[in-house]
Parts: C-alpha cells; structure tokens; sequence
C-alpha cells in the first residue's frame, strides 16, 4: 500500500500546481496587456466631452474629442447622403448654442479592441432624436473620435 500513496501524493501535487498555473495564467496575462484598464473611462469622457460640444456650441471641446481627419456621414432631412469632413461639420455649432432643455445624451454600449473603440450613443432632443455610432482610435495614448456615422429620427422613437 506504501507505493499506491506516493503516487496519489504526486498526483495531487501535479493537480494543485496545474490548478494554481490556471488560475495565476491568467491573472499575469491580464495584468501585461498594452491597453490600460482605464481605456474605457478614457473612450466615455471623449464622448462626454463630444456631448458637451454639441450642446454648448463648444468647438474646442468637438476639436478635442474629433480627430482632424475624422468623417461625419448619415442621411439629412431629405434622405440623402450627407457626407463631410469634420472641419466643415464643426462650423454647425459656431454661433449662439440653442437651449439645452430637453436635449438628453446617453452612452449606450462602448466595445473596445485594443487601440480599437466603437461607441452607440442615444441624442434624445426635443425637436429630433439621433444614434451615433462613433469609431474611436487610440494613438499616441490618446482616444479621438475617427469616425461619426448617425441615424436621424423622430423624437421619442424607439431605437
């Protein structure tokens, strides 16, 4: 009977360091990513910093949070294509800001793939209703807004 228990012994010893590996592996693997875990705080406040743009007429703040190269497209009041660069999109909000009553804006998912970030928001507003699928990327450990492509809707409607 001796030679059976050092044998279970073993096994056992080999199964506690296979669970502990298991457990540990991924923990260290986490811990090494490149993207820090606060990437998502990150992409939220360059979307914050987006929604107060539109509301206040703040272009700076829209400067901030939209790559220079970025791409705004959707379909206007018509049906058409709207297609534009942001420098010509950003001279909508210069000017007096409208009244912000009633304009809500959610964030409502956030993905985020390494340097890769999308983001579906909700611009409930009195007179119109918006989703906006924003791409965001991260470079130079900066996030900015690459690409907006938005829906136009009644107020109130489902999404």
């Amino acid at each position: 009977m001796q030679s059976v228990r050092p044998s279970l012994h073993r096994s056992s010893l080999k199964a506690g360091i296979l669970l502990l590996a298991g457990i540990l592996l991924p923990v260290v693997m986490v811990a090494a990513r490149d993207s820090p875990p606060d990437d998502e705080a990150a992409v939220r406040a360059v979307v914050e910093q987006y929604f107060h743009g539109i509301i206040a007429y703040d272009e700076e703040a829209l400067r901030n949070a939209f790559h220079p190269d970025a791409a705004v497209i959707g379909l206007n009041k018509e049906g058409e294509t709207e297609s534009v660069r942001f420098d010509d999109w950003v001279v909508y909000t210069r000017g007096t800001a409208p009244d912000a009553t009633g304009r809500n804006n959610t964030i409502v998912s956030v993905d985020i793939t390494g340097t890769a970030a999308v983001v579906k928001t909700d611009l409930n507003w009195p007179h119109v209703r918006y989703t906006d699928y924003l791409s965001l990327m991260k470079s130079g450990g900066e996030w900015r807004i690459v690409n907006k492509i938005f829906h136009r809707g009644a107020p109130g409607e489902t999404l």
